[in-house]
């Protein structure tokens, strides 16, 4: 089969080697959660290009890794013994989206290949109707995150709630798909994006569009604006500190600050700079959460079940790439100018 691994740390063109021939994978008798599956289409995000600068390739367990976690594509092969009961629906054939973890990427089981080993709990049966492009960015970690992020600040198809939510970074992979969530489910939608990209935001869905670059510093414009009708969440996709400690200022006593960016510290400083510094030390006196998405079959699913629900109408794509021109996917991704979704067409079909 046709692969990329990492071979170093560095920049996409230092640490990736594309391989025409590499041996297919198979599935280990041992393990009966893994599946093979034939990969159609993968998709690029922020967390493939910090571990082509963070994880040493030459660690014994990684073995020439293949980079890359979303993935669309067909079961080619289960285990031999049956499946758990709760994942036996799952056939040959099938076209199945989802992510694979970061343990699997750490043991070269990406999906920038032909072929992927996963465990079949990462996995989810693409609904008809939504097509394989599509499909990679909304079931993989954009659209998980997406749904688990409004999970989190506590808001669900139907709920009712009035709501008035920030969403900052919403022309990138993860904000895009909130946009269009959060507007499906009647709440009040704030983006922050640049200029070049705010047409795209509203019609995404979003209320009002701010240009960070216009308004610098954010948080001032922020206070004056929103100062007397604040947010009930803030959804930040940019990992900015002064948005969170200046959040006061805009955001409800009871609101919810979320941020899935940890920064070179993969999360621990601001952690416990926002999480675990009471108030009277200086802390912040508005609730801080972060996370870094575990991947699932189930939250794909749901994902995907708020495509057909109509709450989220598309996954805007920036570029598509043949396999062979994984660096240049790459490239682009560290331009971090990308509006919406880069796609790795892996099979070369539509």
């Amino acid at each position: 089969m046709r692969a990329w691994t990492t071979t170093c740390l560095g920049s996409p063109r230092q640490a990736l080697s594309f391989q025409p021939t590499r041996p297919v994978p198979s599935l280990p008798p041992t393990n009966p959660r893994l599946v093979l599956i034939r990969v159609t289409h993968s998709a690029l995000n922020p967390a493939d290009l910090v571990l082509l600068h963070t994880a040493p390739p030459w660690l014994p367990f990684r073995r020439s890794p293949v980079p890359g976690q979303d993935f669309v594509g067909e079961v080619v092969a289960l285990p031999a013994n049956p499946l758990p009961a709760e994942l036996r629906g799952l056939r040959v054939g099938d076209r199945v989206g989802g992510a694979t973890g970061l343990w699997d990427v750490a043991l070269g089981r990406g999906s920038l290949a032909e072929y992927m080993v996963i465990d079949a709990g990462s996995v989810a049966v693409v609904p008809e109707g939504i097509e394989s492009r599509q499909a990679v960015g909304l079931m993989g970690i954009a659209g998980q995150t997406a749904v688990e992020m409004i999970r989190r600040a506590g808001f669900v198809p139907g709920d009712g709630k009035v709501a008035r939510v920030l969403v900052n970074g919403a022309s990138g992979g993860v904000g895009t798909v909130l946009v269009q969530a959060l507007k499906g489910m009647g709440k009040e939608v704030v983006a922050v994006c640049s200029a070049a990209n705010a047409e795209m935001v509203r019609e995404l869905g979003a209320d009002e569009v701010i240009d960070y670059k216009v308004h610098d510093p954010l948080e001032r414009h922020l206070a004056a604006e929103f100062g007397e009708k604040q947010f009930d969440a803030i959804l930040d996709c940019v990992g900015n500190q002064a948005l969170y400690a200046h959040s006061p200022g805009y955001l409800k006593p009871d609101g919810k600050f979320i941020s899935i960016v940890g920064g070179w510290s993969q999360g621990i400083i601001p952690y416990a700079r926002n999480k675990l510094l009471p108030v009277f030390l200086g802390g912040v006196p508005r609730s801080f959460h972060m996370f870094l998405l575990s991947a699932s079959g189930e939250t794909a699913k749901k994902a995907a079940q708020w495509f057909k629900q109509g709450l989220i109408k598309q996954v805007p794509i920036d570029s598509e790439f043949p396999l062979e021109q994984g660096i240049e996917a790459f490239e682009k991704l560290a331009t971090k100018r990308a509006k919406g979704k880069i796609i790795i067409n892996v099979a070369g079909t539509s």
